[in-house]
C-alpha cells in the first residue's frame, strides 16, 4: 500500500463523493492523449480517490474503445453472471426482473448477448451508436425496470452519488463492475486501472467510498455485495433491497466462476420460459424500419 506523495491541500472545494473532506493531493499526473495535467486526489473522510476538474473527456471519448482489449470477454462474462442470476430470480419467483436496462452500453453487446437467450433487455448510452442493440434501445412506455445493469461505467463517472440517485434510483436490481482498491490504499502510478493513457478513468472507489456515495444517494450500505470476477478480486457487484437477490449474486458469480452455468443454463432457461429472440427481433427491427419509411413523405 502507498500513500499520499503530498499531504497539501487539494483545494477547499468539498469532495464530490461525500461532500465532505479535507482532500488531499495524490500526485499531479498527465492524462489523455493530450497529455494534459492532472489532480489525483484523495479524500480522507470517506476514501474516494479521483481526478480532478475532467475537463479532458471530450477529447478522451473520440476514441472510446481504444486499448479496451478486454470489452469482448468481458461482456461475456458478465452475461453468463446475468443470465444465471436472473433465471434464479424467474425459478424462484423473486419477482420481476425485467426489462432489464444496460447503462453505458457501448457498442451493445451484453444486453444483444442477454436478448439471444430470450431475456427482455435493452441498452442506453448518451456517447455511442449501441450499433449492436439498435433499435432495442428504448425504455418501455410505462418506465418499469427491473434491473439495470453497468459494467465498467462507475470509473468513467465524475459523481457517484448523482449516478446512483438519477440513473439507478429505486430499481430492484442493479449489478456493475468496477475495481474496487482496498480501503485507505492508494495505488502507485504504474496501477494499470488508473489507464491514465486514454483519460477515460477518473474515479476509483474502495468499499468505503462507495458505501459513502450510497449513504449520500439515499441507499443502505447493507444492499451493496461484492465478489471476485474471474480474474480481479472485489471487481463485480450488486445492489438490491432484497437478501434474497444478494444471496442469489453470491450463488451465481460462485458458479460461473467456476464454469459450472455452461451445464445449468441450457437447461435452465428453457424451464424459465426464455426463448432465443434472435429471429423475432430481426423481423421486429425490419418492421420498424418499414414503419419509419412509411412514415416519410414521398418525394
Amino acid at each position: 500500500m502507498t500513500t499520499a506523495e503530498s499531504g497539501e491541500p487539494s483545494s477547499a472545494i468539498a469532495c464530490p463523493n461525500c461532500g465532505g473532506g479535507p482532500l488531499s493531493l495524490v500526485r499531479r499526473v498527465r492524462v489523455s492523449k493530450a497529455l494534459v495535467e492532472a489532480e489525483l486526489a484523495h479524500c480522507s473522510a470517506c476514501d474516494f480517490l479521483f481526478l480532478r476538474d475532467p475537463s479532458w473527456l471530450a477529447a478522451a471519448y473520440e476514441e472510446s474503445f481504444y486499448g479496451d482489449t478486454g470489452y469482448v470477454d468481458r461482456n461475456l462474462h458478465a452475461a453468463r453472471l446475468v443470465r444465471l442470476l436472473l433465471v434464479i430470480g424467474r425459478l424462484g419467483r423473486f419477482g420481476a426482473s425485467e426489462p432489464g436496462c444496460d447503462l453505458g452500453t457501448g457498442l451493445g453487446m451484453l444486453p444483444r448477448l442477454l436478448r439471444d437467450h430470450g431475456f427482455d433487455f435493452r441498452g442506453s448510452d448518451a456517447y455511442a451508436a449501441m450499433e449492436l442493440i439498435r433499435p432495442f434501445c428504448t425504455p418501455p412506455d410505462d418506465g418499469s425496470i427491473g434491473c439495470k445493469t453497468a459494467f465498467e461505467v462507475i470509473e468513467h463517472v465524475p459523481s457517484t452519488p448523482e449516478f446512483l440517485r438519477r440513473q439507478v434510483g429505486t430499481t430492484p436490481l442493479f449489478v456493475f463492475s468496477t475495481l474496487m482498491r482496498q480501503n485507505g490504499e492508494i495505488p502507485p502510478p504504474d496501477w494499470w486501472y488508473y489507464a491514465f493513457g486514454n483519460g477515460q478513468h477518473i474515479s476509483f472507489h474502495s468499499r468505503r467510498s462507495f458505501e459513502a456515495a450510497m449513504e449520500r444517494a439515499g441507499m443502505d450500505p447493507r444492499w451493496l455485495v461484492s465478489i471476485d470476477g474471474p480474474v480481479h478480486r472485489r471487481a463485480l457487484h450488486m445492489i438490491a433491497r432484497e437478501a434474497r437477490w444478494r444471496r442469489a449474486f453470491r450463488a451465481a458469480g460462485w458458479i460461473v466462476n467456476r464454469g459450472l452455468d455452461g451445464l445449468l443454463l441450457p437447461w435452465l432457461e428453457p424451464l424459465a420460459g426464455l426463448r432465443c429472440r434472435i429471429i423475432p427481433d430481426h423481423y421486429e427491427a425490419m418492421e420498424r424500419l418499414r414503419s419509419v419509411a412509411a412514415s416519410r413523405p414521398s418525394p
